[in-house]
């Protein structure tokens, strides 16, 4: 929200600084170019350094259930073996949705 208002602060002013130019022969010296230039490196730098705030790099998720845990079952017919770090339906096939949602595998 900061760098927005930084933005509209420098379009606010550009409109200024180009009225302000008493005559054309001042037109010429480029002064009002450099101004209008500074104020829009300004504020292009300082949109870049809010923008470089540090973000957290870790992704925190739940931790799988401790491996030397006994077998357990999340769901009806679904049985998870925590050494294995897989799910099996109650005939034996496994199954990939339960095994990602309990270990994300």
């Amino acid at each position: 929200m900061r760098r927005f208002g930084l933005a509209v602060a420098a379009l606010a002013i550009i409109p200024l600084l180009s009225v302000s130019s008493p005559s054309p022969g001042h037109a010429k010296d480029g002064v009002g170019v450099a101004i209008i230039g500074g104020l829009i490196a300004g504020a292009a730098i300082g949109a870049a350094v809010a923008a470089s705030k540090k973000h957290p790099q870790k992704v925190y998720v739940k931790p799988p259930p401790p491996p030397k845990a006994k077998p357990f079952s999340p769901h009806g017919g679904v049985k998870c073996y925590p050494k294995q770090h897989a799910c099996y339906n109650k005939n034996g096939s496994y199954n990939g949705k339960w095994t990602w949602k309990i270990y994300a595998k």
